[in-house]
């Protein structure tokens, strides 16, 4: 999990932006910049574990 950890977290940030970034340029797909924040705690409590194994380690 130590390694699993930065890269989850990495990658809930990632999809929170191109989900706000998607959503505002294709207006078909507003839905997706209306729910972009649904990532971001699960990248947040990643990103804190990521920083808790780091710490230990």
């Amino acid at each position: 999990m130590k390694k699993l950890a930065p890269i989850l977290a990495g990658l809930c940030f990632f999809a929170s932006a191109a989900m706000y970034q998607i959503g505002s340029t294709n207006s078909h797909l507003t839905e997706l910049k209306d729910t972009f924040w649904i990532p971001l705690p699960l990248g947040i409590v990643f990103a804190l574990l990521a920083l808790k194994n780091r710490k230990s380690s």
